[in-house]
């Protein structure tokens, strides 16, 4: 599995790459609250240091065998550590914008809800690869994975964050199936999942919101569409080809959160249709290359790390995106190595390094060909 490994990798570094030339041209001209120009570099500094930290992380997983995520010292203390977490920012945590999602230790800030989602997989991984042989059951294999979901994602939805917990609730519906859950049991919790989202959203007036002006943006243009309107624009001034690098408008003074939730709508104008195609492609091509792992890895705790972490980047991308188009309502989530976050952009290379893990101990072989797509001999 060199090949993929490799492929991983470096459409990992390019992604990071294209996070620190985004976070340079987001922070040029940007206004401060006291209308002053902020340091140029202000944005590119911070994501450099997270990108530096993230690469020691992720060559350090990367080099460590992925099992010892598998043996209960470390489990334990993973699982402690993050459910501590995201009860002391419940507590403690410094609130943003009416959400409690950050917590201040010892000088250093950091989201809880990130380290939740590596957590939350390698949580999976071990439970399912466990409980191999009842994993088709309900009761015995189906719902311990449920509660272990809805543990972590119910304390992320008391932080006021509904995107985060539905993808986790994506996450481990991929790695139930990975594992060999039945369908079945998947959409029998898929009902229910909805309705509570469903609820989550008609109980909160910000949330309603921003479904109204998701659906008629035009009529919320100078409120809750603002965001929405302004990402659109960008997308149009950019054209096929972009406007180049550094040249977008819309950063300056138009689009808020340019640096961090919107960035794909700067990347859009300064790039172009081109442009954002090929970061499409980028993300679908890491999809296809960490699946092969996982279905080469040496076992199943292996392949479900593999597709945990394949399914969390992808979602969370294609969500960024979705929101970004104007596809999907608005919501706080990054898109993953490139927007400004430095607990993301940590978490997300520690990932990398897992997949690589897997992927450097995987066993060559060929994907099994249908019976039905296999040509007959003459």
């Amino acid at each position: 599995m060199r090949r993929e490994t490799l492929f991983v990798l470096n459409i990992a570094m390019a992604l990071v790459c294209i996070g620190l030339v985004m976070s340079y041209s987001a922070g040029i001209g940007r206004p401060q609250p006291g209308g002053q120009l902020s340091d140029p570099l202000s944005y590119l500094k911070s994501h450099a240091v997270f990108a530096g930290i993230g690469l020691c992380l992720m060559l350090l997983a990367a080099r460590v065998d992925y099992r010892i995520w598998q043996a209960r010292p470390v489990y334990w203390m993973l699982a402690g550590s993050a459910l501590a977490a995201l009860v002391l920012v419940l507590v403690i945590g410094d609130e943003v914008r009416g959400a409690r999602r950050w917590l201040n230790l010892f000088g250093f800030s950091f989201q809880p809800s990130e380290v939740a989602k590596l957590v939350l997989i390698v949580a999976l991984a071990v439970k399912l690869s466990e409980n191999q042989d009842n994993v088709r059951k309900f009761w015995r294999g189906f719902v311990p994975a449920i509660i272990i979901t809805g543990v972590f994602a119910g304390l992320v939805l008391l932080e006021q964050d509904l995107g985060t917990p539905v993808v986790m609730g994506t996450v481990a519906i991929a790695m139930i199936f990975m594992a060999g859950g039945k369908l079945w049991h998947i959409a029998l919790v898929t009902g229910p999942a909805v309705f509570g989202v469903v609820s989550a959203v008609k109980a909160s007036p910000e949330r309603m919101e921003r479904i109204a002006s998701f659906l008629d943006p035009w009529k919320y243009r100078s409120d809750g569409a603002l965001q929405l309107i302004e990402s659109m624009t960008g997308f149009v001034r950019g054209g096929m080809w972009g406007r180049g690098l550094g040249a977008g408008e819309q950063k300056l003074y138009w689009l808020p959160d340019a640096h961090s939730d919107f960035v794909f709508s700067v990347w859009g104008e300064e790039m172009g249709l081109a442009g954002t195609l090929a970061l499409v492609v980028l993300f679908g091509l890491f999809l296809v290359a960490a699946l092969r792992i996982a279905v080469c890895a040496r076992d199943l705790f292996g392949t479900l790390l593999a597709s945990g972490v394949a399914t969390l980047i992808v979602v969370q991308a294609a969500a960024n995106m979705g929101v970004t188009t104007g596809m999907l309502p608005t919501k706080g989530l990054g898109l993953p190595f490139i927007s400004a976050g430095g607990s993301s952009l940590v978490i997300n290379m520690v990932l990398v390094g897992i997949l690589l893990s897997v992927g450097s101990r995987a066993v060559e072989r060929d994907i099994p060909v249908p019976i039905a797509a296999t040509p007959r001999r003459a």
